[in-house]
């Protein structure tokens, strides 16, 4: 039957898009698991090719409801078309009665005109009765040219019958196939709209992740700057101070060598005190012991060195540590 067919094929596009859309679902949320920056664009194109789907989906299913409708007025007027069939077999079996009733009436009458054949007096009403009889037959036979037309009109419209019946059946299991396809395809359906949500979700969360991401690389970007300025600004310093400290021991260095030929010349001083104080009298010991209480108390000069230490190398607070999270 053209249209079993047919509605069958629209039950087999509309169970293929399902299986399709279900198949770009499962990509599109492959796709969205993917780093945000790399596939964006595959998801966009993605989502657009599933709605594209799902749009063909409910037009298929709307074809199938209308192949379905179609179909149902068919098996209704195949359903009509029997029953007058069944009405007209049944007014044929009342003429086949008729006809045999006709039959009895003239076997009837002929047993009657042999019988009346033994009387001459009765001839006008037999004559009479022999028309009625002959009108009677040409009646019975047209009836029985009219119940043979009628019956092989009865056995073509049986084949008719028994066709229609058969692709009554076929429309049935045909519509139960379609709506059992119908079903799946609406499930199918609703399963395709609940990943493309889902999809369209995790869109917006890798967006905002995305988005998140920036921010703190933004963040960590400035600080690592800062750091490098500070970094700079710290060896800088560090410089300075190491100058400084080369400057103080180059002075520290100068003054030793300043101090050196002092010490020696007290010592030799010193010396000679000692040898001159050896040879006096013994009644100078008090100038002898002033003596070497100077000697004694006499201290090596020690020059102080100040460092001023630079206000990057100066102690300061840890810096607050970035909240990556944020």
């Amino acid at each position: 039957m053209k249209i079993s067919s047919r509605f069958r094929s629209v039950a087999v596009a509309v169970i293929a898009a399902a299986g399709v859309g279900i198949a770009s679902a499962a990509e599109l949320k492959e796709g969205v698991q993917t780093p945000p920056g790399e596939h964006e664009v595959a998801l966009r194109r993605e989502l657009a090719a599933a709605r594209a789907e799902l749009e063909a989906m409910q037009r298929a299913a709307r074809d199938a409801s209308a192949q379905a409708h179609a179909l149902a007025t068919t098996v209704a007027k195949q359903a009509q078309t029997l029953k007058e069939q069944q009405q007209i077999d049944e007014a044929l079996e009342t003429a086949q009665r008729v006809i045999e009733n006709f039959r009895a009436e003239a076997d009837l009458w002929d047993r009657e005109q042999a019988a009346g054949a033994t009387h001459p007096s009765m001839g006008a009403s037999q004559v009479a009765a022999k028309r009625a009889l002959d009108e009677e037959r040409r009646k019975v036979e047209l009836l029985e040219q009219e119940l043979t037309a009628a019956r092989q009109t009865i056995d073509a419209l049986k084949t008719d019958a028994n066709l229609a019946a058969v692709e009554k059946t076929n429309a049935i299991k045909d519509r139960s196939v379609a709506e059992a396809a119908l079903k799946q395809a609406g499930e199918a359906l609703e399963l395709e709209r609940e990943r493309t949500d889902s999809a369209v979700r995790d869109l917006d969360i890798v967006r905002k992740e995305r988005d998140a991401s920036k921010q703190v690389s933004a963040g960590l970007s400035a600080a690592l700057e800062q750091e490098r300025e500070r970094a700079i600004g710290l060896a800088r310093s560090l410089s300075a101070a190491r100058k400084a400290i080369d400057l103080v021991k180059d002075k520290r260095r100068t003054a030793a060598v300043e101090r050196a030929p002092k010490a020696r010349n007290s010592a030799s001083g010193l010396a000679n005190t000692l040898s001159r104080s050896d040879g006096q009298p013994a009644g100078k010991p008090r100038l002898q012991e002033k003596r070497k209480v100077k000697v004694q108390k006499s201290p090596q000069p020690v020059l102080p060195a100040t460092i001023a230490l630079p206000a990057a190398l100066l102690p300061t607070r840890p810096p607050k540590k970035l909240n990556l999270r944020q």
